[in-house]
């Protein structure tokens, strides 16, 4: 018991103190040589009535243009279209919602999906032996993610796949 009370007595004298100060002098300064001065000389109304008003009148002159770029840009315009003519599809991402062997199964996850969102078309096709329901096509995982969370609560083997997507002129 001894021992106890030795070490609280001790830590009690070990603890921080907080000091409390308080001070009698308060702070002043004069900040006034800083201050902008502004002038209070307001011109009187017949000053004001007497002055002539400059109306601007606008000229009609038509001024040519001295750094004008649109035949350089419609050039290099033209040569990319040129160079990109051959690429047909760009690579982007769909959500598919069922894998199976079961044409009726596919079917109603396709109807299904209708119900869930209107706005989309789901789609299925047939590779030897599964059928594939899908829906949507999308360039970017961002772009696909507020219908893949939607259709995600309903169908829990939704994933997302890559696919190509076709460029149309």
């Amino acid at each position: 018991m001894f021992p106890i009370v030795t070490i609280v007595t001790l830590l009690q004298f070990c603890a921080p103190t907080v000091a409390t100060t308080t001070s009698s002098t308060t702070y002043e300064e004069d900040l006034s040589v800083y201050r902008p001065t502004i002038s209070t000389d307001e011109p009187s109304s017949e000053e004001i009535i007497s002055e002539p008003k400059e109306e601007y009148v606008p000229t009609a002159e038509y001024v040519t243009p001295t750094n004008d770029i649109g035949a350089a840009l419609d050039t290099v315009l033209y040569r990319i279209k040129k160079s990109r003519a051959d690429i047909q599809y760009v690579d982007g991402f769909s959500i598919q919602l069922y894998s199976g062997n079961n044409r009726d199964k596919a079917n109603q996850v396709k109807v299904k999906t209708y119900e869930v969102l209107e706005n989309q078309r789901p789609r299925v096709s047939y590779d030897q032996p599964n059928y594939k329901v899908r829906v949507g096509e999308y360039y970017s995982r961002l772009e696909a993610n507020a219908d893949f969370v939607t259709l995600q609560k309903h169908f829990s083997r939704a994933v997302l796949v890559p696919v190509k997507i076709k460029i149309e002129d």
